[in-house]
């Protein structure tokens, strides 16, 4: 069976949730994430002021169109923000993403979107602290604020999508006691690729090493099974 983003299975699976909404992405659906860059972007970009990117410790309101320099990490993401993206060992295979992380840290977020087309999809988020968002490695904006993780903190028109695979890539970040993290993806329709989309290999996000094993133990059992013949 192809591994395929459980994006394409939602959509096509849930049901409407009026007449003109399906959810695309929600606090269960599958992402892949690098948790993994703790406090290396602390105090870059600017961000020992009481306003600009990544403080070591603020919660000032912040709002941005202007990508961060993500240098100081790149080794960690690797090329997540190519076309089309590539994935190093430090990003985990497809899972939801937590609503906390460690605090004081930062976390990397990729949704992977397989379709044949989507109309009017709308991204909104709530997060404490900050977010940064791409969609297929442009940027859009970035914003933090104090206060909690509440739907509609940040949203993003993201409009139609055309044919093929399109990611949406996020860094969280966290300088307070606390954080959180909540999204909720809709889109007006959302046809699924049947197979891969086209020009793109599926699948592209990590698959995970419970089953590329299973993959090679069916390799090799197919294997044997031409050498007894």
């Amino acid at each position: 069976m192809r591994i395929r983003s459980l994006l394409c299975l939602l959509a096509g699976l849930l049901a409407p949730l009026s007449s003109n909404a399906l959810v695309l992405v929600d606090s269960t659906t599958d992402a892949a994430r690098v948790n993994s860059l703790g406090g290396a972007l602390n105090d870059t970009n600017g961000g020992n002021t009481s306003t600009g990117y990544f403080p070591s410790s603020n919660d000032s309101t912040f709002n941005t169109t202007i990508a961060p320099d993500l240098s100081t990490v790149s080794s960690d993401l690797g090329n997540w923000l190519g076309s089309p993206p590539s994935f190093n060992g430090n990003w985990s295979a497809p899972v939801p993403v937590a609503p906390n992380w460690p605090l004081f840290t930062e976390m990397a977020v990729v949704y992977q979107f397989d379709t044949l087309g989507a109309t009017n999809v709308f991204a909104s988020f709530g997060v404490d602290n900050g977010i940064y968002i791409w969609l297929d490695g442009v940027f859009q904006m970035g914003h933090r604020a104090a206060g909690g993780a509440s739907l509609g903190e940040v949203t993003l028109d993201i409009g139609d999508l055309t044919a093929g695979t399109h990611f949406l890539q996020l860094i969280l970040e966290d300088h307070g006691s606390a954080n959180g993290y909540q999204v909720l993806i809709t889109a007006d329709t959302f046809i699924p690729c049947d197979g891969p989309c086209p020009g793109q290999p599926d699948p592209v996000l990590p698959i995970p090493s419970s089953l590329a094993l299973l993959g090679i133990g069916l390799a090799a059992l197919a294997i044997r099974r031409r050498t007894k013949s």
